[in-house]
């Protein structure tokens, strides 16, 4: 399935990797430095990807091995009592209207 969301798995992977506390302070840090790095048809097409990924039925438990394990996110929402569509959704937002 990771094929089909080839600027996520980019995303996750590159932004979210297993050191990206040492880069950014917050998640939000992160989705900027990615706002700030790629090119607008990279961050659109990530939107997009994300924006699918959301609308798929899918149990949280599922969600959360794709996005954790799958995509190679090192991020982990419930830390901060989020669930992983909850994040998603938010990081869906930050990258539609940028602040």
């Amino acid at each position: 399935m990771i094929n089909q969301f080839p600027h996520l798995t980019q995303f996750f992977s590159s932004y979210f990797h297993q050191d990206w506390p040492l880069e950014a302070d917050t998640p939000s840090d992160v989705v900027n430095n990615y706002l700030n790095s790629e090119p607008p048809e990279s961050i659109e097409a990530a939107s997009q990807e994300l924006g699918q990924v959301l609308e798929m039925s899918i149990s949280e438990p599922d969600l959360e091995t794709f996005i954790l394990d799958e995509l190679g996110c090192y991020y982990d929402p419930q830390s901060k009592n989020q669930t992983v569509r909850e994040w998603l959704k938010s990081v869906q937002q930050s990258l539609i209207n940028p602040s």
